[in-house]
């Protein structure tokens, strides 16, 4: 696929013209744009004096600070504050990452497993399910086509014909939101065609524990013996015609039928999930999905039978209000067919908590629960915010609420960031920090993917007075008086973090790591899921009391075919960007010339129904805000859909933004798992031509 074209213009980022240079006092109302440069010494003494003032009359958790995921010294220097200073941690994964970490943490007892039904080897079928690596991962990409070359039929499900899709062997074009549902035919259709993969539900899956029908919870054997263990779950052995437990030697365990079990009706967790999935008719699904029923057919067909199959998980899908359930379900499919590869891939065990918490552990709250944070004061009350290389305004949900009722709100607003970016603008100091070629760090790897451990070298002096985030965030621990947390230099508290004892790391030092990269040693290692059972859940006892114990379908949020629908009858989507990061490297200008400006992506029916043309002025809005911006009709889309990829500043556009469109509504059944999720993709907007 060549090479990533954010990588070759890095340089053209970092050499920026607008890139700031100097700290940054505000003097006008926030977001006039009037600004004082002043001193770091000043910057520093000023905040932290705020800080304190502020700690003192709310409590140091009223002081959040939401930071950047990676590196290490670049995030974990804020965490050794927060840690020092019991304030609050911020975490960002729930703008929009947060609904498979979620669904996986329920399935299979970790988060981010989507390489259990990715890393599969020698695939017959490849389900790239809501994502566009052909723009967004080119390694993934590179193997999806190496799998492709060595006959695999590579299969993808996307409302857009994407350019992975054109690369593929089919593009099936779904309606948003509604991935779940197919997955669910699948299944039944599965289930129906004897295709389940019996032998790897029974070792692997909770498919054979029993499930209490009087109150949803799992049998356990306290449940039938006084002195039994509630950590022992039971099946019913097919050999005694008895319950036993599920690891018990020489069980054989049914999965399917109801039993009575010392008067109470009981049935295996996948008996349960082929009569929810019964449901799920072929006719059913396609009217839901709007693919056809031949087409799901076959597709569940070659998806159990051209084995092994991979699924490579995207975030689209996830950026759905119920994008927990539909990633669950596609876990659930893979599951009943045994497409699953359940060994662990090979990683390093570094000493990271010791390096992010070296006072004890801090509070937390999830990024989408910020906006009560401030309004109301729930769970707690956020008075302060420092926001280091997050962009907040621009990328999260509702932006006309952000702007009117979230920042006027805060007492105080920190900004650490190269560029003033549209979070900067609002602040009231603006640091400069430094780039990636400007500061020394530890970078993990990214999955299997990019599994390497390597060192970030300095390799250009900071930009004019700009200082690394780990310097920062140093500079003012001392200042608060947490010195001894901010002792040692950068590379000392790298060897800190590499000094973790463990076998993965032996003979891994920092002279090593200047010389390149190292891959982690290939271990098998056998599979290991941290759930209740120790199996793979597609029954979960704690979403139960929200009616999602088994991985149910739920329509969208905002769909077309509810009310709201009448007055807004589009899907609006807002898909990765191929020549960004999210919003940085929007104001690059050498890649620009790829991309001029953004554009809303309508089908030719729409843009027809509409009078638009394309390079029309065309105005998207719903009850929560608009954004105006030039159509480009295309035949790439789904009728029904629309379209404008994320990450577009507000300059950008003619007038307004697509966050104006999106909302911040809470799932709560997802958020009693890991956390809330942004459902950016979960909208419903109209289109009109600008007259």
């Amino acid at each position: 696929m060549g090479a990533c074209p954010k990588g070759l213009n890095a340089h053209h980022w970092i050499h920026h013209p607008d890139r700031l240079g100097y700290p940054l006092k505000r003097v006008g109302e926030r977001g006039a744009g009037k600004w004082e440069r002043v001193s770091w010494e000043e910057a520093l003494d000023s905040i932290v004096a705020r800080l304190q003032e502020l700690a003192k009359q709310y409590g140091p958790e009223s002081i959040a600070w939401a930071v950047h995921d990676l590196p290490f010294l670049r995030q974990g220097g804020y965490s050794r504050l927060v840690s020092a200073t019991k304030g609050t941690w911020v975490d960002c994964a729930g703008f929009g990452d947060l609904a498979s970490p979620a669904a996986d943490f329920v399935t299979y007892g970790s988060p981010m497993c989507e390489i259990y039904t990715s890393l599969v080897k020698k695939p017959g079928t490849v389900l790239v399910w809501g994502a566009n690596p052909a723009h967004t991962d080119y390694r993934r990409m590179g193997a999806i086509m190496d799998a492709k070359r060595n006959g695999a039929k590579v299969i993808v499900i996307d409302p857009r014909l994407s350019e992975t899709a054109r690369n593929a062997d089919q593009c099936i074009q779904i309606r948003p939101g509604t991935d779940g549902a197919l997955a669910l035919g699948m299944i039944n259709y599965i289930i129906q065609q004897h295709l389940q993969d019996e032998g790897f539900l029974i070792k692997y899956t909770i498919g054979p524990v029993l499930v209490r029908q009087d109150n949803g919870l799992l049998l356990r054997e306290s449940d039938l013996v006084s002195d039994g263990s509630d950590k022992v779950f039971m099946v019913f052995d097919q050999n005694t015609g008895s319950p036993r437990p599920a690891n018990a030697p020489g069980v054989k365990p049914a999965l399917s039928a109801e039993y009575s079990i010392s008067g109470t009706v009981c049935r295996p967790a996948f008996q349960m999930l082929a009569d929810m999935a019964s449901e799920y008719t072929l006719e059913l699904v396609s009217s839901l999905t709007d693919i056809s029923p031949d087409v799901i057919k076959q597709l569940a067909h070659e998806y159990a039978t051209r084995k092994p199959a991979a699924i490579h998980r995207g975030w689209g899908m996830q950026r759905t209000f119920y994008g927990d359930l539909a990633c669950r379900s596609i876990s659930a499919l893979a599951a009943i067919t045994g497409n699953v590869n359940a060994s662990r891939a090979s990683r390093f065990v570094l000493n990271t908590r010791d390096f992010l918490m070296p006072a004890g552990w801090y509070n937390r709250i999830p990024i989408m629960l910020l906006y009560d944070a401030i309004t109301e004061e729930k769970p707690i009350p956020i008075k302060a915010i420092c926001f280091a290389g997050r962009n907040y305004v621009n990328q999260l949900p509702n932006r006309n609420r952000i702007l009117h009722d979230i920042l006027p709100r805060l007492e105080l607003i920190i900004v650490c960031d190269l560029f003033m970016t549209e979070t900067a603008k609002y602040a009231d100091y603006m640091l400069p920090t430094a780039s990636f070629l400007e500061c020394v760090d530890l970078v993990a790897g990214g999955g299997p993917w990019l599994p390497h451990l390597q060192l970030q070298q300095r390799v250009i002096d900071p930009h004019y007075e700009c200082r690394s985030d780990f310097e920062i965030a140093s500079e003012l621990g001392r200042r608060l008086g947490h010195s001894e947390y901010f002792d040692k230099s950068e590379e000392e508290y790298i060897k800190e973090i590499l000094a973790s004892g463990h076998p993965s790391v032996e003979g891994i030092t920092l002279e090593r790591l200047r010389e390149g990269p190292i891959a982690p040693e290939s271990t098998e290692r056998p599979p290991e899921f941290k759930t209740p059972t120790g199996r793979i859940e597609f029954y979960s006892e704690k979403l139960k009391e929200f009616g999602q114990g088994l991985p149910v379908y739920l329509e969208p949020v905002e769909s077309s075919r509810q009310e709201k629908g009448k007055l807004y009858p589009l899907s609006f989507i807002s898909p990765h960007p191929r020549y960004r990061l999210h919003s940085t490297m929007s104001n690059v200008r050498e890649l620009s010339k790829f991309e001029k400006e953004p554009f809303l992506q309508i089908s030719a029916e729409d843009a027809q129904h509409r009078g638009i043309s394309d390079n029309d002025v065309v105005t998207v809005f719903n009850d929560r805000g608009k954004v105006r911006l030039r159509a480009k009709v295309s035949q790439n889309i789904k009728q029904g859909v629309v379209a404008v990829t994320e990450g577009w500043w507000p300059e950008q556009y003619i007038e307004g933004h697509h966050n104006e469109l999106t909302h911040e509504m809470i799932n709560i059944a997802q958020q009693s798992t890991l956390g809330p999720n942004a459902a950016l993709c979960d909208v419903l907007v109209e289109v009109q031509k600008k007259t």
